[in-house]
């Protein structure tokens, strides 16, 4: 019997299939996030056509689709290849797709600037900073700038203006015609690159403890990390994977596994645990109920739970208005380091602070 493709199944089909990929998790090392993005993208075509011919029935099954399909572009389309690494072709390649479903994100085109930044195309950069910046104020707030990404994206506009002023005038430069151009000093625009880049290495970095957020360099996460604390956690996403700490010991984990232990950590209690309701967006569609499905939620925690039995218990079961709920016990302090242009950042981090 043939193997039906992902495009060829019904949408209850679909629905079924993605109930099964969040209930299951990652089989293997590579492939889940990829079959996630395929299949949002088929349903979000399906529901389309249906919405055109059949009027506003379909429209809230097509939003809660679109919103689902934007989210893990954006969130995880850099592990497309492999689901603990990242790759910065991936990454790209979703976060346009996401702005050709939705052109008001923020935060899509803002990583889009970093990505080209860090390549080396500051004319590519200067675009993607300005439209971040344009749509600040219009764009979805899930998918705004917070206060440092903002502070950021003028810092990466301004430079990578500098830099393509600087090449241009390096070209310029090289004329036959020379003596017929007006002379140039470039050292106060060097100079003004440095400043910046300066300031961009230095807060790089979100580094959030129970009671403190603050930023810092990539070099002091890593030393952080090669020296962390006996006794303390450290969950660092670094450009490459995402890595469990504890006393020496370290753990590469999926790119799920990692953001549900920041959220155990940054925002559940004994006294504010959390639970299917709080955590939906980790969960894709919701059951009948329009909340995530217990058997999928629970699964899904315990699952986590037994992949880190190797660290020091963390995360305790509790009971929350009839619900199945979920804390960081606070046994051990932790220290977790993220990226300031990591998409998660609007999540977490207190711009009160």
């Amino acid at each position: 019997m043939r193997t039906l493709k992902i495009k060829d199944l019904t949408l209850d089909a679909l629905e079924e299939l993605e109930h099964d990929l969040h209930e299951n998790g990652e089989k293997s090392d590579y492939g889940y996030y990829m079959q996630l993005v395929i299949l949002y993208e088929t349903m979000y075509k399906k529901l389309t056509n249906l919405a055109r011919n059949n009027g506003p029935y379909y429209d809230n099954a097509l939003q809660q689709t679109k919103k689902l399909l934007i989210s893990h572009l954006i969130k995880y389309g850099t592990y497309l290849k492999m689901n603990h690494f990242r790759d910065d072709g991936d990454a790209v390649e979703s976060l346009l797709k996401a702005i050709r479903v939705e052109q008001k994100l923020p935060i899509a085109y803002y990583r889009l600037g970093c990505l080209a930044y860090k390549h080396g195309k500051y004319g590519s950069a200067v675009r993607y900073f300005q439209q971040s910046l344009s749509q600040q104020l219009s764009g979805d707030p899930r998918y705004s700038l917070n206060q440092q990404q903002e502070l950021h994206a003028h810092m990466y506009l301004a430079n990578s203006g500098l830099h393509v002023a600087g090449e241009t005038y390096e070209t310029m430069g090289k004329l036959p015609y020379l003596d017929q151009l007006p002379n140039a000093e470039l050292s106060p625009l060097f100079e003004a690159i440095s400043a910046n880049e300066t300031y961009l290495h230095n807060h790089a970095f979100y580094k959030m403890t129970k009671n403190k957020t603050e930023t810092c360099s990539k070099d002091a996460c890593e030393q952080l990390f090669e020296n962390n604390e006996a006794g303390e956690l450290v969950l660092y996403f670094n450009d490459r994977e995402n890595i469990l700490l504890f006393n020496g010991q370290d753990a590469i984990i999926t790119p799920t596994d990692a953001n549900m232990i920041r959220h155990f950590m940054l925002c559940s209690s004994k006294e504010n645990p959390s639970t299917r309701i709080t955590m939906r967006d980790f969960f894709g569609r919701t059951g009948r109920d329009g909340e995530v499905k217990k058997s999928t939620f629970i699964k899904s925690i315990e699952r986590l739970r037994a992949k880190l039995r190797d660290m020091p218990e963390m995360i305790d079961v509790t009971e929350d208005r009839g619900e199945t709920a979920y804390y960081y016990n606070g046994t051990h302090p932790f220290t977790v380091l993220f990226r300031v242009d990591d998409a998660f950042a609007n999540e977490y981090v207190n711009e009160n602070a």
